[in-house]
């Protein structure tokens, strides 16, 4: 594991210091290539493994109901801090077009 986030901070520096080199804009050309050689390998590896593949339904379940908590989580936690914020003085509110302060939005013209 450290010797992977070495290699993350190494790049990192090299990256940083060759800002603009020909030699790194040649390499930004290799990385969606080397992604997707990394994602084949990694299902070939994951495709190999027998246990895994037994499991694979229950972790599949598993993973789609964390997925989903983690959604809904995310919905209540906008709608709560936009039911806070929106009822703060001279704050616009995205809600059916009013504001906070409690007036109605005057129609444009030509409506």
């Amino acid at each position: 594991m450290f010797i992977a986030i070495g290699i993350m901070f190494l790049g990192l520096l090299l990256g940083f210091l060759l800002r603009g080199q020909r030699l790194l804009t040649a390499l930004t050309r290799c990385v969606t290539p080397a992604i997707m050689l990394l994602l084949f390998s990694l299902g070939v590896a994951v495709g190999g493994n027998e246990t895994l593949m037994r499991n694979l339904p229950l972790l599949g379940g598993k993973a789609l109901l964390l997925t989903l908590a983690g959604v809904a989580g995310s919905l209540v936690c906008v709608a709560v801090i936009r039911r806070w914020f929106c009822d703060l003085p001279a704050t616009p509110c995205p809600r059916a077009g009013r504001k906070s302060d409690g007036k109605k939005p005057r129609p444009q013209r030509g409506q």
